[in-house]
């Protein structure tokens, strides 16, 4: 008998296994996982219900032997109300396997066991026991179907030894005894521990004969076979005291050369609602800074937060020249973003609730409402009720205020009337304000939105809608499809697959299902699935060599191809992990990945390429 795991958690400290204390919304786009050791596992799940309480896992002992605990409890309500807390084992395996383990349950009115063909937190198998029975149930997405359930008197000062035996002819034993048969479907995937309730978990093994163990160990060697360049380090800017999270912009000299604008801000009243901007800082691809407003400070509270900050780069009086039109401080300024200087500056606009008596603008985004030819309007937003529209002259077009806004409208032009329209939250909204069309959906929020089309001349909006999943919506307001994906947070939509027809569209989830990567095709059926064991999943579509289009995940995994496999890793160079984007900064059809922390910006290429090619992805 061969054991690819052997888990007595001697290993481990007591204490609690590591997590995020804030419970935050930070991982949804930065690569920002708790330090501490792990060991064999990782913990798929967050959620943001758990703030004001502990980790979900405890190390504890009796003096002799380490256990598990799940100190979670059950703590989540609505949406989430049927999440459980789970450790996952990293490695998959690839043939029949023994698991085992020994349990005690501190609460019997929850069902605590064992998952196996576990492809993701939100589809695998489960073998669980509460008070009188034992049940064996699988859950894909939403649906969970009860296979097997055997009555059973469970006691909460006994330990109960459970081995399960994953192969055709599969088997449940309490304490050598067999109580479950039943032919399952056995896959390569993983396997851990689930609790919806408070319970203790000890040795923990998995285990196969010698020939499981060779087929195991042949299949689980097979590489994948890149031939993809590697990367090159073109680019190393010090970012000194002005870095920051994901709160940059990309601004154009005349010459056409880039420039960034990184932002810092100062948190007001309540964690992430009202922060403001505290210092921005332009800096060109030399690391030269061309101006800065305010006082730098690269302190993790001034410098990473869960939602946007309200700057902008644009020619929005089309004058050749970038303007940067960003708010502090209660007002709204228009500057030239290459030097800097305030051409003109207004007042936000007077507000009836919250904390001032000015609004502390969460959000700006340009826009062409007013039909000439180019962005010479701009939105404010708050979070998350109402947006105002102005032109360039501070003139207040109209004000939206309906649905739950989102995060940033998409704004496009959705008739090809020369003219902007806004889609925000769930409304398609013309460029008076005037509602057009609202989806019949009322909870939650839009996290992300992409209008374009995968497979025809038909255009769609995609949309990552937290609670509410994926959703594919006509341009008419009917919603073509809606696939539930657990928390949708991030979309992105390229011609990831070149044997496929159209575009494929990439989501994530985060909220009670972290770090899920989902791949579809241009008509919504899913063609992959994957959980990245990690947070900050950017999923941005890179032209990687102008021949192939990856995904970007982060630039501590790495490029994924179609297949959601890993074919580009970043070099040990010391590279920042914590943000990630990608962007053409020389103009040659070609991407370069941008990595930056508070402290330094990398910046990556291929070493082989070609330039010429068509590249399809969704609008810059």
């Amino acid at each position: 008998m061969k054991y690819i795991y052997k888990e007595t958690f001697e290993d481990f400290k007591i204490g609690e296994l590591p997590y995020d204390k804030g419970h935050s919304a930070l991982g949804e786009y930065h690569y920002i996982m708790p330090d501490g050791y792990f060991g064999n596992w990782y913990d798929p799940i967050c959620l943001h219900q758990w703030r004001s309480q502990d980790g979900s896992w405890l190390i504890t002992s009796d003096g002799k032997n380490h256990f598990l605990e799940q100190n979670r409890g059950d703590y989540s309500s609505g949406h989430f109300k049927d999440l459980s807390a789970m450790l996952i084992l990293k490695d998959k395996i690839y043939s029949s396997y023994k698991f085992e383990m020994s349990i005690r349950l501190f609460d019997l009115n929850k069902y605590c066991g064992m998952v196996f063909n576990y492809i993701s937190s939100r589809k695998y198998f489960s073998i669980s026991l509460k008070e009188d029975e034992i049940v064996l149930y699988k859950k894909n997405q939403d649906e969970v179907t009860f296979l097997e359930r055997k009555a059973h008197i469970f006691d909460e000062y006994d330990t109960y030894k459970i081995t399960i035996l994953v192969n055709k002819n599969f088997k449940v034993f309490i304490n050598d005894n067999l109580i479950i048969e039943s032919n399952i479907e056995i896959f390569p995937s993983k396997c851990g521990v689930i609790g919806k309730g408070a319970c203790r978990y000890s040795n923990i093994f998995v285990s196969m004969d010698e020939f499981e163990y060779e087929m195991h160990l042949k299949s689980g060697n097979n590489k994948i076979n890149s031939n993809y360049s590697e990367l090159e380090l073109i680019n190393k800017i010090d970012l000194k005291n002005f870095g920051t999270g994901r709160q940059m912009r990309i601004g154009h000299k005349t010459n056409g050369e880039i420039f960034f604008i990184f932002a810092q801000h100062q948190k007001r009243i309540m964690r992430d609602s009202y922060a403001n901007i505290s210092c921005l800082t332009a800096v060109d691809l030399k690391g030269n800074i061309l101006w800065q407003k305010g006082e730098a400070c690269n302190s993790f509270e001034n410098t990473l937060i869960s939602c946007d900050l309200p700057f902008q780069v644009s020619d929005i009086n089309n004058d050749g020249i970038d303007e940067l039109i960003y708010a502090k401080d209660f007002e709204v300024f228009i500057c030239n973003a290459i030097t800097g200087e305030v051409i003109k500056h207004m007042p936000t606009p007077k507000v009836d609730d919250g904390p001032f008596s000015r609004l502390n603008v969460d959000a700006i985004r340009v826009a062409d409402f007013s039909g000439f030819g180019y962005q010479s309007d701009f939105i404010l937003k708050d979070r998350y009720k109402n947006v105002w529209a102005y032109n360039y002259n501070f003139e207040l077009l109209w004000k939206y205020q309906h649905k739950n806004t989102g995060h940033f409208p998409y704004i496009f032009d959705y008739n090809d009337d020369g003219i902007d329209e806004m889609f925000v939250g769930y409304d398609l909204v013309d460029n008076k304000g005037n509602i057009v069309w609202s989806l019949p959906i009322n909870s939650d929020h839009t996290d992300e939105i992409i209008f374009i089309n995968t497979i025809d001349d038909t255009k769609k909006l995609y949309l990552a809608s937290g609670n509410e999943g994926f959703n594919i919506v006509n341009i008419d307001g009917t919603i073509e499809k809606s696939i539930s994906v657990g928390h949708a947070q991030r979309i992105s939509i390229a011609k990831y697959d070149k044997e496929k027809d159209g575009l494929q569209i990439c989501v994530t989830s985060f909220w009670g299902a972290d770090g899920i990567i989902y791949l579809f095709d241009c008509n919504g059926n899913l063609l992959k699935e994957k959980e990245m064991m990690s947070n900050g999943n950017i999923i941005s579509p890179i032209n990687y060599d102008g021949e192939n289009t990856l995904i970007l995940v982060n630039s501590k995994i790495g490029l994924m191809n179609s297949d959601l496999e890993v074919v580009v890793n970043f070099p040990n160079d010391g590279h920042p992990i914590l943000c990630n984007e990608v962007v053409d900064i020389d103009n040659d059809g070609i991407d370069e990945i941008l990595c930056w922390d508070q402290e330094k910006l990398y910046i990556y290429k291929a070493k082989k390429y070609i330039t010429g090619n068509k590249f399809d992805r969704y609008p810059d």
